[in-house]
């Protein structure tokens, strides 16, 4: 009797055994070879499209450049110089046209990034903002094309009518966000010279 019921407590074991096996080991480790085989086929994808995606930006980059200095003819390469925390980078215009710099600067809803570009002379050739969180119909007021064309052909800018520099206006309503364009296109200018440009 004393075997049987061993046999017996010793089947039960195995059967609680088996499914304890069953409901929790064998499913951990499905859904382990299952994330390793995702995992791998995101690492091989990201590796296989890395170097397109890079082409796509740099293509993307170039175009926004080019609409900042047209001169530039779409073609630029990276400066390398030491750059205030505020100044991102630096592209030079391939034929020697001029620079565009990008210039981070705090608006109303957060960082404002500013894409000015410089002729050879030291003049301002267009000014962009490619990045924001700015108010749409508000902050957004000081993005346009017929703002930001008061900046074109300026190689001074003032806030408050110093001579010999030319005044650039706030927009009412949104005077926060004109003024990190403002600062951005002035960080620009101070760092294009910085650089030995138009001297």
């Amino acid at each position: 009797m004393k075997t049987e019921d061993t046999k017996a407590a010793a089947v039960q074991a195995e059967a609680i055994e088996t499914s304890s096996f069953n409901e929790l080991i064998k499913p951990s480790l499905v859904l382990l070879a299952i994330c390793l085989v995702v995992t791998a086929a995101l690492a091989f994808t990201f590796q296989m499209t890395a170097p397109v995606i890079a082409e796509i930006n740099m293509r993307n980059a170039n175009i926004a450049r080019g609409e900042v200095l047209p001169q530039g003819a779409g073609s630029f390469s990276k400066v390398e110089a030491e750059l205030p925390a505020n100044v991102t980078e630096i592209y030079a215009a391939d034929n020697e046209a001029g620079v565009v710099l990008t210039v981070l600067d705090k608006g109303f809803g957060g960082q404002v990034t500013v894409m000015v570009g410089i002729d050879s002379e030291g003049a301002i050739t267009g000014v962009k903002v490619t990045k924001h969180t700015e108010t749409p119909g508000l902050g957004t007021k000081a993005m346009t094309a017929d703002y930001l064309s008061q900046y074109q052909g300026q190689s001074a800018i003032t806030r408050s009518g110093e001579p010999g520099e030319t005044k650039i206006d706030a927009i009412t309503g949104a005077t926060i966000t004109s003024n990190a364009v403002f600062r951005g296109a002035e960080t620009a200018l101070a760092q294009y010279k910085s650089l030995g440009g138009a001297q």
